[in-house]
């Protein structure tokens, strides 16, 4: 009996012992995670102390201020071309020369509106004659006193008004023989030097589209027809910038205000401007709301700038001098009441959190106000691919 007891006891003290040993081996492993925890490396960033713009950016491209179309007025086919896009032509300047193409139907009306005012022309001098006869015999009778005076006048009035029409026949058959000339030709010989088969330019400028070719066909400009552009003409050393930004900028925006317009395809060469308009009314594109803007762009230097280069205006609304700028990814906020913190190295190598006030921002770094100083070691809480290879490395070393 006293055997098996001795045995009991001595199977509980093993067991205890063993539940022990699992205890502090437990609590060894867990202060050497804990230690591992506060011993892992973290990449930092220090503030830097910069001038921080607060601006607007919009996108868009470089247009002429005032390009001009140029078109006939007078349907035809293209002669001959007189220049090349680029060229730069003065006002008045001979383009281009267009090759009339009768129409038969417009021809013939012509030719019977010529033969009608024969026609009447004929009937006027036959009228004329008649009167004229009439008249001298009514004048033989009134000076033998045969005829009253009004009678006599009466015959003399009739004579004017039928002269009067011999002439008006006779204008109506020169309008109607020119009206020939022209649908024959394109012009008159009185009208020559204001051919409308002579293409010219309406304003100095450089040539920047030639839409047609020579034997091209064009149609005349008029009041149901726009007419076929046969070239474009604007004057390069004025130029506008023309693009759009969101609706939460505009609000920001003024007119008059200075800006600087970036063109990439003259190596992100920057030219000032200065905003002349935003548009009152938004327009709808892709599900975001954008508002057009406009600005002059001063090429002070003679710049050779192309219509049509993509360009960024930048429209500064205020500047901060020497401002001490952290990246914005870096700044965390609390949960319930949104304050800004970061979490700074301490010398002991653990981190702590500090409350910072913020001021402006450009979008990629934020103004520190207070919390911290430029030698702050800030902690990247949410570091990118980039930064991870950067922290392997400092591990390594």
């Amino acid at each position: 009996m006293e055997k098996k007891k001795f045995t009991f006891k001595k199977a509980v003290s093993i067991v205890l012992g063993i539940i022990f040993v699992l205890a502090v081996v437990g609590g060894i492993g867990y202060l050497v995670k804990s230690n591992s925890k506060e011993n892992e490396v973290f990449l930092t960033r220090k503030p830097s102390i910069q001038n921080l713009d607060d601006k607007v950016m919009a996108t868009g491209k470089i247009e002429p201020r005032e390009e001009i179309e140029i078109k006939p007025n007078i349907s035809g086919i293209i002669q001959s071309i007189n220049v090349d896009e680029g060229d730069k032509v003065v006002a008045g300047q001979l383009l281009a020369t267009i090759r009339i193409v009768p129409n038969v139907t417009d021809v013939n009306n012509a030719t019977m509106n010529v033969n009608n005012s024969q026609i009447q022309l004929s009937n006027a001098k036959i009228n004329v004659d008649n009167q004229q006869k009439q008249f001298a015999m009514q004048e033989k009778l009134y000076k033998q006193g045969v005829i009253s005076k009004q009678e006599y006048i009466t015959s003399q009035q009739q004579l004017q008004t039928t002269l009067q029409q011999q002439k008006l026949a006779v204008q109506q058959l020169n309008a109607a023989q020119k009206q020939l000339q022209i649908v024959r030709t394109g012009a008159t010989p009185e009208l020559q030097s204001m051919a409308t088969t002579q293409i010219r330019a309406k304003a100095a400028g450089t040539v920047l589209e030639i839409p047609v070719k020579v034997g091209s066909q064009v149609i005349e400009a008029n009041a149901f027809n726009a007419g076929t552009t046969i070239c474009s003409i604007a004057d390069l050393n004025s130029l506008i910038f023309k693009g759009d930004i969101d609706e939460a900028q505009a609000g920001k925006l003024k007119q008059g205000m200075e800006m600087n317009v970036v063109i990439g395809a003259l190596q992100n060469k920057t030219f000032p401007g200065k905003l002349t308009l935003i548009a009152p009314k938004g327009t709808e594109e892709s599900g975001t709301i954008k508002f057009a803007v406009e600005g002059d762009v001063y090429n002070k230097t003679g710049e050779y700038i192309r219509a049509g280069f993509s360009a960024n205006g930048e429209i500064l609304l205020s500047s901060q001098k020497n401002a001490l700028l952290l990246d914005e990814s870096l700044i965390q906020y609390e949960k319930g009441n949104n304050k800004a913190f970061v979490e700074v190295k301490q010398p002991n190598g653990s981190f702590k959190k500090v409350y910072v006030k913020l001021g402006a921002s450009d979008g990629i770094n934020v103004q520190v106000l207070s919390g911290i100083d430029k030698n702050a070691e800030v902690k990247v809480w949410n570091p990118s691919d980039k930064d991870k290879e950067e922290l392997k490395d400092a591990q390594k070393k």
